[in-house]
């Protein structure tokens, strides 16, 4: 406020805490409403009635700050009552107000009971005011509320509004005088809620609008919250109904949620901070089920006449209170018997006597006859007070001679609650399941059970029926919730706005033009009738019980159409979850039934799901790659604006030069072909339309005014689904010059008239770019000139492109700024020169490039000897291209070359001009080089040439071939062509090798004695030529002396001379392409010797010997920790020494951490120190060894052994240890080390070790003894390296891993042998070294061993995945540590997961663009899933009283996966030729069970394991669960018997198919720029990088078995000749390993070999099973099989009786016979098949065979439609070998009419050729197809056909029938409208004036109301929101009324003047008014003789038109919301 005012004004409140809004006036009386009503009604009287009411919209503004300022004002105000509330809180923390109690007890908290007077008066004090009001009810109009946090610059926030509120609460007291409420209700009814997301001033929605109702019920009653018999605490039922919700979710609405926790936790944690709490939290003690509340028990309640029985009731009367209602049989519902308690009961006992049946009134039923088969069924049913339903309970059957008592569960044995039923309201239903059982029924007993409704009456079932109960308030749930919805939609969606923002890569030429919308919608899931009930038992532990019911659907965004794809159809999804929370544990355990899973996935699927990934992945990250979305992006690469659009609709894209456009159709009902014009040239003159599904380059022409333009258009694929469109013209011009020109392009046209018209366009060139096509044809296109870019500079001469030929190019002289000239090539290159799409390409380029290949800067001097001139230019070097300056064409120049500008030039000059180049072989394919240089423009396609110095560590193929250019030269220059098609004259200056230092050391070289050059480290020279041997130095200060390696010898190819011999062991030789190692030995003291190793290799690039020396070791720290290391190198026979003899002062090196989620930097060791005593000389006999001792210091010495791990061993056959590195003197988590794991690649010469952290160690060793204890193994062979003993710190733990562990690894054996330990006390030094007996290891469980010098000590060992566990506890300690291990876990899950059905469909959505065909389906049956915990399967961790540093405790899960039957189909069988429809099944397919769909989800164990067992595939998998983590223990695989059906032609389509399916990684990759490679750093290859990960993370299995398979092949092999293998027999035996720890590529070469051993040894049955051969084998297993039956069978009837038998011989002469002729017929059928396809493609006709294969498909199904056919088929045959000889010369004749006259005789002959081996070969097909199709008839006839049939035939989806998308509509329809935002599409069908229904959709706009029509894919109408009204119709909910209402407007005088107009309500207000009050005025005489009389006027005309439309009632009703929020913020009514 202004500081000179003394009173503020109203604009100085410019923050608003709330705001009201006018609202909507009284339609008669006209008055605006008041803010707020308050009516009381009946206080005096009785129990009061409260209204309120809030008639004007409410806006409430909250944040963060704004508590603030009223807390601190409060404080400020009301100081001494803030000091009163936190005294009373601090001395009675425990008191809170019984309203809260009543919600605390709900969600299961205890209160302390309190006393009886306590409760009394709490009960009557909290209560005592609201029992004398009965009823308060509150209604409020429009609230809007908005909330922030506090202040930030994208000010976040959230908005919540709903229409209006209506809330009613109902209390139920007793009456006077005691006031106690019995119970309450609230009702709460909320219309158009709607939630929305506040980010950066923008709006989204988040949920809503929808409206819907809340009922809450109280009722005070024992129950478990409260047991009491005092009711302190209610039953609370809530119960919450709404209609359809919609849920929108993008990166907004994250962003934006994110953003406020962000706040509002940083807010809340500076409030603790801020606020010192003197509270402490009292421990909570779970208190146990009130042992105050007794058990009622109850017996024989229906007989003992507490209730009263009461017949013939209606059917909607429901039984009061102890009354028995009895139902007699009616056509609308069964007959039952149905009871009510006074309270919740749980039924204990149900016993029914056997009930005597009326069967005396049907003389033919006699119940003795009948004995027990006449039974009644019966169900058992409860109330459901949540589901409001009847839910059945158990199921039984009523008999006249047997008792039935039913199972109940024992309220005594129950732990929980969910476990028993308690309901007041029973009834017992008969014949509960008539149907169900008249279908199951046999013939004998349908007729008895179908009068099962007329034997028994209800009341015969009450005095046969005991019935005892019980009543306790524990097993009375608390809380009961029901949430019952229509329908939830879940809308996921794309906010580009907050994506990446960078150019796409693959795009780089074209700007976007951001016409993408900004939201798309690319998901919906849909769940329909979401149903979820809750209950809560709060006794003690608290249970909860949560049942759920829904259908969900799922469909996705097809960017190419921008319609709706079903990926997932409606399923069934229903189940429950139980939770019970207790001090100890929490269990939860769920049932999930699904049925059916139809999942459909396809190529546009995929890459839908891609983008929406990596969108997701690319949140918040602008600067990322722009995703391309769409199917199709068009590049505009003209100098035109173009504008086009698919025909035939509406639409008309404008796009820029140089931008894209990502382009998806406009319509899927219409043809999908664009059509393209240019802007300006008339009224859209469109060109001819054109497909760009197919890749390829096309013309397109546009004729106006005479003149021509063509468009090239080409289509290119980015990857499988998306393509891109480049449109050009015919004149492209590019430049390689490396400064800015200017261009003028003459364009000479003529006109219509014959008139000619100059036309002169101007652009400007950028360096090495090219400019957008010109739209000129090669005539138009006369004149070019160029300059370069400034303002005092003249243009060159012209140059005529017509006048250039194709291999042509001239010199270009263009002035320069200084005065001088610069001279440019001009090259003009054509495209397709012989099609008509040809394209020409004008090239500007330098006349001279230099490239250096040195690592310094020359300087070039350019001598022009015939004009005395000499210039110098500076040449950068390092493989750069530099143009040179100041040459001129036709002249010579001579070059020479300087280093530097204190030394001389070179003597010798190399001459160059540009007639050279012609001297240079162009390459042959011109046309393809050109080509290939303009897609260096678009940078599609370049050329990743490697960065000098031409490092790599990747094997390059293409590279290899390369020679040297010299070796007996210092340098040479050679000369080149520097582009293909260009005359550019390359000067390449190139040494003859390049010498690099990648290592740590300043190197010198020498070569013999003499030094030649120092090389210092990361430098780069060109060495001198070594005609001798080389060597590398070393200088070392200790020593003053250079140390030289051995002698190294360059060899190069055959032509270099020979060279001296010298012996093997002195020389290394090194090949061009080689590596070789070499070493260097420091010092001369032997407690001063290192060793430096170097790895040289040499590779040839660009003709240039690249010499690479690097440090042979690279390590690598990827943990999280700063590691120091000691490299060493001792000798195997000193390795015997104790541990502290290495402790000798050497180098120490130190390892930087690596960053969070990024590998470490990559480090050389420099050098390796010698432990004392090894000498130089002892070097290589015996090899010395590598170690390496890690630490977390750098301390070193005699006294700092326990801070570095033991030596770790660097050697190639020991790819992973795990270290254990000491910690020193601190601990983590209990440790004293950590478990570091030390992985061995080597790649290219050069080894890498990498240290990474162990999440899983091998061996932890807990040491609780008071001594330091060691151990050594008990290796029984020859150890493979040196052995070392550890050492354990007393009372500490530390990880550790044997050394058979590590020799062991990878190998992948089935039994581990694990070595034994030692251990001994580290005694004092005069005492001997004694072990203790061995431990065996591989046993778990406790040993006692006695350890010298100490005593006994109890050794526990525990196996948990693949770590071993060791505790050693004293003699004195092992109580503690061995009694107390046997702990619950803290949480356990249980999740059973059944499947009825599940089918995937891939399908192949880009072979035909116009419909989906399917490809392959796979299909599931009766699948199981389930989770449970093991119980008793390995021994828990050991516990100690004090926390134990191992991990937590684990829980072992077994994880089953059972599926009752497996095929998968080859969907395209019917429509190609292929053999077989499936292509895996089972063989035999027994009765599997089926699922109900309302089936209980709690089957019995029983059910469960009968189900298993007859399981087609098993898979049991064992989960170690630590911390929420799963790990793999146990894996075992079991599949029954299997037909595997193999065919090459599908095999060979699907491999075609396949990379369509895989999404494109490298579309978003930017390109790597090559920049010059750090020498200072090594790199890691990805090769090595791919090992290490595989090291690090092995797989770790306890056990790995796959049971003996048995597989019956078939083999179909059809592309050269006809070769199959039906049903050979194939069986793998059982393969079992374990434990397991090693790579994956390990694992998957073991399981490759046992399974190619098994099908070696099974070879000769395939081969057997041959059709060429006539399948002996399949003969020869049918007869076995026979035969088998023939004995078996009545052996084993024998056993069983003569009856048994009989029927056992008939069975097996029937299997014997059956088999026996089975086998022949396949095996002649086989045979003859096979005979007849190979002849049918020996005939050579093409049509022949194809048509036979056609035919061949249609399998025969009985023995005369097999002859039928196979007679038709040889008697077309025959016709076809006759008619062949004249056919097929005619045929080949007629193919061949433009070709020459010779090469048609040599067709016709050709074809008289196939035709007479037609003759010889279709007659014998056709003899064998008859044959063929007569087995076939009989096998089919018979039913001993074998192959499987389609599970579901295939479907085609055709993409025009697909729904349109949210997309769209805004992006498609409504573009006219800018950018509109579409509130909402609905569905609906238009009804006509004439009644007829078509589809359409209704677009809610912010100010129009669109109609459009779906069939035709366009709008129709569209209507103003203000104009228009929407509405439900009354009575037919799904039909929707629009009104339009258009007022006539009335210009007509009254009086002597204008009167002003009147709205419609105010002028009827005013005809009511003067009609009303007329007759109470007495008018005079004189009135009466001047006033006429009133006469009631007609209203202003208006005019009204209905539209009609149905539509869904739910989704009608959230349309109508939205209207009515639209048409008031147009109206500007309320807040918006």
């Amino acid at each position: 406020m202004d500081p000179g005012k003394t009173l503020p004004e109203a604009l100085d409140y410019s923050v608003f805490w709330l705001q009201t809004a006018a609202g909507d006036a009284d339609l008669k009386a006209g008055i605006p409403p008041p803010l707020l009503s308050l009516q009381i009604k009946d206080f005096l009287n009785g129990p009061a009635e409260v209204y309120l009411d809030l008639s004007r919209p409410w806006k409430v503004n909250l944040s963060l700050v704004k508590l603030d300022q009223v807390t601190n004002f409060v404080k400020k105000i009301l100081p001494r009552y803030q000091h009163d509330i936190a005294s009373k809180t601090a001395v009675s923390p425990k008191r809170v107000d019984n309203k809260e109690e009543m919600f605390t007890s709900t969600f299961g908290l205890r209160n302390e009971p309190k006393s009886l007077g306590e409760r009394t008066f709490g009960q009557g004090s909290s209560w005592k005011a609201v029992s004398f009001f009965q009823k308060f009810s509150i209604h409020t109009v429009q609230i809007v509320v908005v909330m922030e946090t506090l202040p930030h610059p994208s000010r976040p926030g959230l908005l919540a509004s709903l229409s209006s509120l209506k809330g009613v609460l109902n209390i139920k007291a007793d009456p006077k005088p005691t006031g106690t409420i019995t119970g309450a209700t609230f009702t709460l009814q909320l219309k158009d809620l709607l939630i929305k997301t506040c980010l950066n001033d923008r709006n989204k929605a988040l949920i809503g609008p929808f409206c819907c109702s809340v009922q809450l019920e109280a009722k005070w009653c024992m129950h478990s919250g409260s047991p009491d018999p005092f009711h302190s605490v209610p039953k609370v039922l809530a119960d919450m109904k709404a209609g359809l919700i919609q849920i929108f979710w993008g990166q907004e609405h994250l962003n934006c949620l994110n953003m406020l926790h962000d706040l509002l936790h940083g807010y809340l944690r500076q409030e603790a901070k801020s606020q010192t709490s003197d509270h402490t939290r009292q421990p909570s003690f779970s208190v146990g089920r009130q042992q105050t509340s007794k058990t009622e028990q109850s017996s024989d309640d229906l007989r003992t006449g507490q209730f009263q029985y009461i017949q013939d009731a209606d059917a909607q009367k429901l039984p009061n209170v102890f009354e028995v209602v009895f139902y007699n049989e009616t056509d609308e519902h069964p007959g039952m018997m149905m009871w009510r308690y006074a309270e919740p009961r749980a039924l204990t006992l149900v016993r029914i006597n056997p009930v005597p049946f009326n069967t005396t009134d049907d003389p033919d039923i006699s119940t003795a006859d009948l004995g027990d088969v006449l039974q009644v069924p019966c169900s058992l049913e409860y109330w459901d007070e949540l589901q409001k339903v009847f839910v059945d309970y158990r199921q039984f059957s009523l008999s006249e001679s047997k008792a039935c008592e039913l199972q109940l569960p024992n309220i005594t044995l129950a732990n929980d609650q969910k476990e028993l039923v308690a309901s007041d309201l029973w009834r017992i239903v008969l014949n509960s399941n008539q149907e169900a059982t008249e279908e199951q029924s046999s013939d004998g007993e349908s007729g008895s059970q179908s009068l099962c409704d007329q034997l028994v009456s209800p009341m015969a079932l009450a005095a046969c029926t005991r019935v005892d109960s019980c009543f306790a308030p524990w097993f009375v749930s608390s809380l009961g919730v029901s949430l019952q919805l229509v329908q939830i939609e879940l809308h996921l969606c794309h906010h580009l706005d907050q994506l990446g923002t960078a150019q796409a890569s693959c795009l780089q030429a074209f700007t976007p033009d951001g016409k993408l919308p900004s939201e798309q919608e690319y998901m919906v899931i849909s769940l329909k009738s979401p149903n979820v009930y809750l209950r809560q038992w709060s006794d003690g532990p608290v249970c909860q019980e949560l049942q759920f019911s829904t259908i969900a659907e799922c469909s996705v965004l097809e960017y190419r159409n921008l319609t709706m794809l079903s990926i997932l159809k409606p399923l069934i999804l229903h189940g429950q979850v139980a939770i019970s929370n207790s001090s100890a544990e929490q269990l939860i355990d769920g049932n999930v039934f699904v049925d059916p899973i139809f999942i459909n996935v396809g190529q546009h699927v995929i890459h839908s799901l891609d983008t929406a990934i990596r969108a997701w992945k690319q949140n918040q990250y602008p600067e990322s790659e722009e995703l391309v979305f769409s199917h199709f992006v068009i590049c505009n690469d003209t100098q035109e604006t173009l504008r086009f659009g698919q025909v035939d609709t509406d639409e008309n894209v404008l796009l820029s030069s140089q931008h894209s456009h990502q382009y998806s159709w406009r319509s899927h009902k219409s043809h999908q072909l664009l059509h393209i014009c240019i802007e300006g040239w008339g009224i859209w003159r469109w060109s001819e339309p054109f497909t760009v599904d197919n890749i390829g380059t096309f013309v397109r022409s546009i004729q106006y005014k005479g003149r021509t333009a063509s468009l090239i258009i080409k289509v290119l694929p980015l990857n499988s689904v998306q393509k891109q469109i480049i449109i050009c013209g015919r004149q492209a011009i590019c430049s390689y010059l490396n400064q800015d020109i200017e261009l003028k392009v003459v364009q000479c046209c003529s006109g219509q008239d014959g008139q000619v018209s100059i036309k002169e366009h101007f652009s400007t060139l950028p360096p090495n770019q090219k400019i957008p096509s010109f739209v000129l044809e090669n005539t138009e296109f006369t004149q070019l000139y160029i300059k370069v870019k400034g303002d005092d500079v003249g243009w060159s001469a012209d140059v005529c492109p017509e006048s250039l030929q194709s291999e042509d190019s001239t010199v270009i002289q263009v002035p320069d700024s200084d005065g001088s000239v610069l001279h440019v090539w001009c090259s003009l290159l054509k495209l397709d020169a012989d099609s008509p799409v040809q394209q020409r390409m004008v090239v500007f380029s330098p006349l001279f490039v230099m490239r250096s290949h040195l690592p310094d800067a020359i300087i070039l001097h350019v001598e022009r000897r015939s004009l005395g001139l000499k210039d110098p230019q500076l040449i950068k070097g390092k493989g750069q291209d530099e143009s040179l300056l100041n040459v001129a064409p036709e002249l010579v120049h001579h070059l020479t070359f300087q280093a530097r500008e204190e030394d001389e030039a070179s003597q010798c000059a190399v001459p160059i001009s540009t007639a050279l180049i012609k001297q240079i072989a162009q390459g042959p394919q011109r046309e393809r080089s050109a080509s290939k240089l303009l897609a260096e423009f678009y940078k599609v396609d370049t050329d990743a040439r490697l960065a000098w110095p031409y490092i790599t560590k990747e094997t390059d193929s293409k590279h290899s071939s390369e020679a040297l250019a010299q070796w007996d030269s210092p340098m040479q220059v050679k000369l080149s062509a520097w582009k293909p098609c260009l005359n550019t004259l390359l000067v390449e200056l190139l040494p003859w090798a390049l010498f690099i230092n990648q290592s740590k050391w300043d190197l010198w070289l020498f070569e013999g004695e003499k030094i030649v050059v120092q090389v210092p480290a990361g430098k780069i020279i060109v060495p001198p030529n070594f005609k001798d041997p080389f060597q590398i130095g070393i200088y070392w200060a200790s020593t003053n002396t250079v140390h030289k390696s051995t002698a190294i010898r360059l060899v190069h190819d055959i032509t270099s001379p020979k060279w001296q011999d010298y012996p093997s062991s002195a020389i290394i030789t090194l090949d061009e392409e080689g590596v070789t190692d070499t070493d260097v030995k420091l010092g001369a003291f032997p407690d001063h010797q290192k060793l430096c190793q170097f790895c040289i290799s040499s590779v040839v690039r660009h003709g240039i010997q690249i010499l690479v020396v690097e440090d042979k070791t690279v390590i690598i720290n990827n943990t999280r920790h700063k590691i120091y290391y000691r490299p060493m190198v001792i000798f195997p026979e000193q390795a015997t020494l104790r541990e502290g003899d290495y402790m000798l002062e050497s180098a120490v090196f130190h390892l930087a951490p690596a960053r969070a989620e990024s590998l470490g930097v990559p480090s050389s060791i420099p050098c390796w120190d010698f432990v004392a005593g090894g000498s130089l000389s002892e070097l290589n006999d015996p090899l010395p060894q590598k170690h390496l001792l890690l630490g977390y210091c750098s301390h070193i010495g005699a006294s700092s052994c326990h801070n570095w791990s033991l030596p770790a061993l660097i050697r190639h056959d020991f790819p992973r240890q795990s270290v254990a590195v000491p910690l020193g003197d601190s601990s983590e988590n209990g440790f004293c080390s950590r478990a570091v794991v030390m992985t061995y690649q080597e790649y290219l010469g050069v080894t890498y070790v990498t240290l990474s952290e162990d999440c899983s160690p091998r061996m932890i060793i807990h040491n609780r003894c008071p001594v330091s204890i060691m151990m050594k193994e008990n290796i029984k062979d020859t150890p493979k390296c040196t052995v070392y003993c550890r050492k354990i710190p007393s009372e500490a733990s530390i990880h550790h891993e044997l050394y058979h562990h590590v020799w062991s690894f990878p190998d992948c054996k089935n039994e581990d042998n694990l070595p034994g330990v030692h251990l001994r006390a580290i005694p004092r030094s005069d005492l001997p070294e004694e072990w203790s007996d061995c431990i065996d290891l591989k046993s778990p469980g406790t040993q006692v061993i006695f350890l010298p010098s100490y005593g006994y000590v109890y050794v526990d060992i525990i196996h948990q995945s693949s770590t071993i566990t060791m505790t050693l506890a004293p003699e004195g300690r092992a109580g503690p540590v061995l009694t107390s291990l046997y702990g619950m876990p803290q949480q356990a899950i249980a999740v059973r997961v059944l499947i009825a059905q599940a089918s995937l469909t891939v399908n192949d959505d880009i072979t035909n663009q116009c419909k989906s065909t399917e490809l392959l389906r796979i299909t599931l049956d009766n699948v199981l899933l389930n989770l449970a915990p093991l119980v008793n399967h390995y021994r828990p961790a050991v516990h100690e009283f004090r926390a134990e540093p191992s991990h937590c405790f684990s829980e072992i899960y077994l994880l089953e996966l059972c599926i009752g039957d497996l095929q998968v189909d080859n969907q395209l069988y019917h429509r190609t030729s292929f053999h077989f429809p499936a292509l895996l099944c089972q063989e035999l397919k027994p009765e599997s069970p089926q699922w109900k769909t309302g089936f209980s989800p709690a089957l019995s164990a029983k059910d469960l394991d009968g189900y298993k067992h007859k399981c087609f595939l098993k898979a049991h998998v064992l989960l170690r669960e630590q911390d929420f983590v799963f790990a793999v223990n146990e894996v075992n695989f079991e599949l029954k018997p299997a037909r595997l059906y193999v065919e090459d032609t599908f095999v060979y389509y699907i491999k075609t198919l396949f990379n369509t399916y895989i999404p494109d990684i490298g579309l978003y990759r930017k390109q790597a720029r090559t920049l010059a490679i750090s020498t200072a750093v090594p790199r890691v290859p990805g090769h090595v990088l791919n090992a290490t990960y595989a090291l690090v993370n092995p797989v770790k299995m306890q056990r790995l078995t796959i049971q003996a398979v048995s597989l019956l092949v078939s083999v179909h092999a059809s592309i050269k000749l006809y070769i199959a293998s039906d049903h050979a027999p194939l069986s793998f035996s059982l393969f079992e390993r374990g434990p397991i720890y090693t790579t994956p590529r390990q694992l998957i070469h073991a399981l490759a070999m046992h399974y190619a051993a098994g099908a070696l040894f099974r070879a000769g049955w395939v081969v057997g099973s041959l059709e060429i051969l006539g399948s002996p084998a399949n003969l020869v297993r049918s007869i076995g099989n026979g035969i088998a039956d023939f004995f078996r069978l009545p052996y084993e009837g024998l056993t069983r009786g003569p009856g048994a038998f009989v029927s056992g011989v008939s069975r097996g002469t029937t299997s014997f016979v059956k088999h026996i002729s089975k086998g022949t017929l396949t095996s002649i059928t086989n045979l003859a098949t096979s005979l007849a396809r190979n002849m049918d493609r020996l005939s050579l006709d093409e049509e022949h065979y194809m048509r036979q294969e056609e035919w061949r498909r249609q399998l025969p199904d009985s023995l005369g439609e097999g002859l039928r056919q196979g007679l038709s088929r040889l008697g077309i045959s025959l016709l076809g070998a006759i008619a062949g000889i004249v056919d097929q010369p005619m045929q080949n004749f007629q193919k061949t009419s433009e070709v020459s006259a010779g090469r048609k005789a040599k067709d016709v002959i050709s074809g008289v050729g196939k035709g007479i081996v037609g003759v010889l070969t279709k007659p014998i097909g056709g003899a064998a197809e008859l044959v063929s199709q007569t087995g076939y008839g009989i096998l089919h006839g018979a039913g001993l056909s074998q192959l499987p049939k389609q599970r579901f035939h295939p479907t085609e989806q055709q993409n025009d029938q697909a729904p349109n998308s949210h997309v769209k509509y805004v992006w498609k329809m409504l573009h006219s409208l800018g950018r509109p935002e579409v509130f909402m599409a609905l569905e609906v069908v238009i009804v006509s004036n004439s009644g007829q229904e078509y589809q359409g959709c209704l677009l809610l706009t912010s100010e129009v109301l669109f109609v459009v029509s779906v069939s035709e894919d366009t709008q129709q109408q569209a209507f103003p929101v203000t104009e228009i009204e929407c509405s439900l119709h009354p009575k037919k909910e799904n039909c929707l009324h629009i009104v339009l209402k258009q007022q006539r407007v009335s210009y007509d005088s009254e009086g002597d003047g204008i009167r002003e107009r009147l709205s419609e309500q105010q002028y009827e207000r005013l005809v009511d008014y003067v009609t009303r009050t007329s007759h109470y005025i007495m008018p005079s005489s004189a009135a009466m003789l001047q006033a006429p009389l009133v006469i009631i006027a007609d209203p202003p005309a208006v005019r009204t038109k209905t539209y009609q439309y149905l539509v869904d009632q739910h989704c009608g009703s959230v349309f109508v919301s939205k209207f009515a929020m639209v048409k008031n913020k147009a109206l500007r009514k309320g807040f918006h």
